[in-house]
């Protein structure tokens, strides 16, 4: 990101004007844009849904639309996606929501991922701890709470 802005200096120091006004163009779009769309990232859960704020970008996202929480493994699931709204990947989530006929995923990443899914958990009575970092939406009667609320 801050590389166009040093080399597009760095040429107009040397006298190329027409290439180092390029790149310092195109750095200063690249920053504002990153700035304007990702920053600041942040993520809260309230009684009714989960919300990501990501610089302009809002993401709503219901508790009874979440099918999974669980710990995202960067080489196993990888996506630029990924990347764009959790730039620690380290201690990222994955959340999986929406229903069967189309499935959706977001990666997030809190600053304390356990404090944050007991939020949730708390919020969501629906969802429960199967392992560590990991909410599952409970089975009634053997078939996914999903399924009933789809039907309804």
């Amino acid at each position: 990101m801050l590389s166009p802005l040093g080399v597009g200096g760095w040429l107009l120091s040397r006298g190329k004007v027409e290439a180092g006004l390029i790149l310092l163009l195109v750095g200063s779009l690249d920053l504002f844009l990153m700035r304007v769309l990702i920053w600041p990232l942040r993520y809260e859960a309230n009684p009714e849904a989960l919300i990501v704020h990501a610089g302009l970008i809002h993401f709503r996202i219901p508790y009874a639309r979440i099918q999974r929480i669980t710990r995202h493994h960067p080489w196993r699931h990888f996506s630029l996606r990924a990347i764009g709204f959790s730039l620690s990947l380290r201690h990222a989530l994955r959340i999986e929501y929406g229903w069967a006929h189309r499935p959706n995923w977001l990666i997030i990443a809190p600053e304390d991922p356990e404090a944050f899914l007991e939020v949730v958990a708390r919020y969501a009575p629906m969802l429960q701890r199967t392992g560590p970092c990991e909410l599952t939406r409970k089975k009634e009667n053997g078939h996914e709470a999903a399924s009933i609320l789809r039907a309804r």
